[in-house]
């Protein structure tokens, strides 16, 4: 039986969704250090989509990797590209993010989402590959439905293109994928900025 959104364990970041939470849990568990990393550029990079402003202001490309930090609860043992801030330096809510929608596309979910389901095709073990694949699909899913807040549940077609990324060998373990509903997933369609603060990193910036 499914379980309701108050019966999980709390976000720690709202803003990003329980799916985000779900992929950089799963990330702390790859063991291999290469395909850790590789696992975690690709959240960075969802999480970009969904926030662009973040990825692209001057100055401020630091706050992701921090933000990938804050979820993982300091956790994730990974080669991050820039110094992120430490517990100590962290305020007791994270930065206001800006109040946009991802512009993303049915039949485009992000650069990022596809390197997440090319590191999910070099998973040999079955179950673990479909429990990433099925993290992807609902975080596909709730992109679709925030950028297309009235439109109905399109889970053959959200299926249909993940299947589009992974090729025909999988189509057993995808169009089989039980897909949440909006409300499990938590789609926000309503979120507050002012909700969220965080403190900036003051650490200083790498020249490219």
């Amino acid at each position: 039986m499914q379980a309701y959104n108050t019966q999980q364990p709390d976000i720690i970041l709202p803003e990003y969704g329980r799916n985000i939470q779900a992929l950089v849990n799963y990330c702390k568990t790859i063991p291999d250090r290469k395909r850790r990393n590789a696992c975690a550029r690709a959240i960075v990079g969802i999480m970009g989509d969904l926030y662009p402003d973040l990825a692209q202001v001057s100055g401020r490309k630091n706050i992701l990797w921090d933000h990938l930090s804050v979820i993982a609860g300091h956790e994730l043992d990974i080669d991050y590209p820039c110094e992120v801030m430490k517990p100590e330096e962290l305020a007791s809510k994270p930065e206001p993010l800006p109040n946009m929608q991802s512009n993303v596309r049915i039949r485009m979910y992000g650069k990022r989402m596809e390197a997440l389901v090319a590191h999910a095709l070099t998973i040999e073990d079955a179950q673990e590959r479909l429990r990433l694949f099925e993290l992807i699909a609902n975080q596909m899913k709730r992109n679709f439905h925030n950028t297309y807040k009235d439109a109905s549940e399109e889970n053959r077609k959200i299926l249909q293109d993940l299947l589009f990324y992974a090729g025909d060998a999988y189509r057993d373990e995808i169009m089989n994928i039980r897909l949440l509903d909006v409300k499990a997933l938590g789609v926000n369609n309503q979120y507050d900025p002012a909700s969220l603060v965080v403190t900036p990193s003051k650490k200083k910036k790498k020249k490219k």
